[in-house]
């Protein structure tokens, strides 16, 4: 395997990044702060951690994400480290900050609401973008609506294609979590689950012939949803 897939290895990170869903969020929906941790697993040893702080302050959700991983496929070593915050208003995105860092390789995005667009200034992209748009950090799940995400690495403006796959339950900290699975396919391929009233409870996708799954050690009741 070449050094260039290994350094490709985190794509999906932040998330980094949907079809018709049971579950659905409303333009004036309340977001729920909240702290959710995943473990990350590459062909079932951890090798990282991936973290989403949700806090608000008067009429401001604030959003932070930490992902740090590291580990080797064969003789190649690989290293990632991914930050980011987020501000909204209700379910806008107003701001965007994000620096991103796979071995010696260095991405970052900055974007920021004007009028009828997001102003993006990445190093993957420089303009506007819709202000609907979406970043890839997958803790919303009104993700899964979307046909185009902002690249939370980056800035690349990615279209994506969602299917919802079915209901499954999955073992959460020792209990049975009911949870809608959705694959997304595209610029981004990876599968998604979120329970009920929405809270992102799982992640998997396979890179370079490696298998990653995240492992929710936080509980599910402490988790932000939108």
């Amino acid at each position: 395997m070449s050094s260039k897939s290994a350094l490709q290895l985190y794509i999906l990170a932040s998330t980094l990044v949907l079809g018709s869903t049971a579950v659905t969020s409303s333009a004036t929906a309340a977001t729920t702060p909240g702290r959710t941790e995943f473990e990350i697993l590459m062909n079932g040893k951890p090798v990282g951690k991936h973290i989403v702080t949700v806090s608000k302050s008067a009429d401001i959700t604030n959003v932070r994400v930490a992902i740090d991983m590291a580990g080797k496929i064969g003789p190649i070593s690989f290293s990632y480290r991914h930050r980011c915050e987020e501000a909204w208003r209700g379910n806008q995105l107003t701001s965007l900050n994000c620096s991103d860092q796979e071995n010696r390789s260095n991405k970052s995005v900055a974007a920021n609401l004007r009028g009828a667009n997001i102003v993006v200034d990445g190093t993957g992209f420089k303009g506007n973008a819709p202000a609907a748009i979406l970043p890839s950090s997958w803790w919303r799940v009104s993700t899964i609506n979307q046909s185009r995400l902002l690249d939370s690495r980056d800035g690349k403006l990615s279209r994506v294609n969602v299917n919802r796959v079915g209901e499954e339950v999955l073992q959460i900290g020792g209990a049975n979590v009911r949870a809608n699975h959705y694959r997304v396919r595209g610029a981004v391929n990876t599968d998604l689950w979120y329970d009920g009233t929405g809270r992102w409870v799982r992640t998997a996708f396979k890179i370079a012939g490696q298998s990653f799954d995240y492992r929710k050690v936080t509980s599910v009741a402490s988790s932000p949803s939108e």
